[in-house]
């Protein structure tokens, strides 16, 4: 079968920035190796080179480039064009979209057998965006995404919660359930122990609540001195940076707070290994891959019970659950899990189960497999394609 995935895709898979990357990188290597697959995936992004390379996994990669300015306000048109030209090009046996925007677009428009997974809830994220020109922007953004919801006739979502919200606008498609794939190297990896050490892995963003974990820190300190808190993740507002490197200073943590920066799989895989427990106490998520990434190293998570997080984290069962912007909860079930030994042992075995159970890259290829041959097979036969 010949495969093309269409979406964001690392320049170095050392370097990924974010989910989305991380799951076209890890589902087209998993299907690279399958027998009888040849993998393609497209990129479309306006600071990459145009051209085409093989990857030392056997995963042809063409990125078609895209204009910088006034993409939303023309419904993407330019880029679209560029995808699904590429695609015919191709001409593969399926096309995979990852994102309901132009991705998805070209990839319908291309007249090819396609699926789209919807990663995200584009709304509750503009709602929670601080500066006015990027809350502009995601209401473009969302009126692309729903010339896509028009257009898209078979779609894949990663749980009930994306599921129940597009349930509307994705009445006329068929749609199947299949979470993201963990990276192998998560379930094996090995990494000094840090007992007394949590670790937080995401954006540095407003919405992941860092100074609220750093306020939680601040009261476990004062019963548990060694406590300490390692942050993962690329920091892409300066202000809100220097923010948090001031709560850093006001509090007091300078010497119990590491800023790692962005992590390879591996160095990240070898952090969650060594660590006691694993945070995201956000604002607002869908189904994050580092919960899911963190599950598979064995840790126990305390997350906020936001979007689709209840559906990963089983408050009690592998992990916590707490509200958002409440330090002292929060700073409760941080001492729990430093403290009692065997609960922290309890809660990280019972998570692994779950990432083995549901997670693995082989299942989650395999899945995708199936709903690819309903695609093609559906494909100018009357039913949806």
């Amino acid at each position: 079968m010949k495969i093309a995935i269409v979406g964001l895709y690392p320049k170095d898979p050392d370097r990924i920035r974010g989910g989305v990357e991380a799951v076209t990188l890890r589902l087209s290597r998993g299907l690279a190796r399958r027998d009888g697959t040849e993998v393609h995936v497209v990129v479309s992004e306006p600071d990459r080179e145009i051209g085409e390379h093989v990857t030392d996994e056997g995963v042809t990669v063409h990125s078609v480039g895209s204009p910088r300015r006034f993409g939303n306000v023309t419904f993407q048109r330019p880029a679209r064009a560029l995808i699904a030209q590429a695609l015919r090009r191709i001409a593969p046996d399926v096309v995979h979209a990852h994102s309901a925007h132009r991705e998805a677009l070209g990839a319908v428009e291309s007249g090819l057998p396609a699926v789209v997974t919807i990663h995200g809830l584009i709304e509750r994220e503009i709602a929670l965006e601080t500066k006015f020109a990027r809350r502009w922007r995601g209401v473009f953004r969302r009126r692309v995404m729903d010339l896509a919801f028009e257009k898209m006739r078979n779609a894949i979502v990663l749980g009930p919660l994306v599921q129940e919200h597009y349930r509307k606008e994705l009445a006329h498609a068929r749609v199947w359930v299949i979470e993201n794939p963990v990276d192998d190297l998560f379930f094996t990896a090995e990494g000094p122990a840090q007992p007394d050490t949590l670790i937080y892995s995401g954006y540095l963003i407003p919405r992941k609540g860092i100074r609220n974990l750093l306020n939680a820190l601040d009261i476990v300190r004062r019963k548990r001195p060694a406590a300490r808190l390692r942050l993962a993740g690329l920091a892409p507002l300066p202000d809100y940076e220097g923010q948090v490197h001031d709560h850093v200073k006001k509090l007091g943590l300078e010497d119990a707070v590491d800023f790692l920066g962005s992590l390879s799989p591996a160095q990240l895989a070898a952090e969650y290994a060594g660590a006691a427990g694993m945070l995201l106490v956000s604002k607002q998520e869908t189904l994050p891959v580092a919960i899911q990434e963190a599950m598979a190293a064995g840790l126990p998570v305390i997350a906020s019970p936001v979007g689709g997080v209840p559906h990963l984290v089983d408050d009690g069962g592998n992990g916590f659950l707490v509200p958002w912007g409440d330090p002292e909860q929060l700073a409760d079930r941080w001492l729990q899990l430093l403290e009692d030994d065997a609960l922290r042992e309890r809660l990280g075995a019972s998570a692994r189960r779950t990432a083995e159970e549901r997670f693995r890259l082989d299942r989650v290829c395999e899945r995708t497999l199936e709903v690819y041959r309903e695609v093609i097979a559906g494909h100018g036969s009357g039913a949806p394609a």
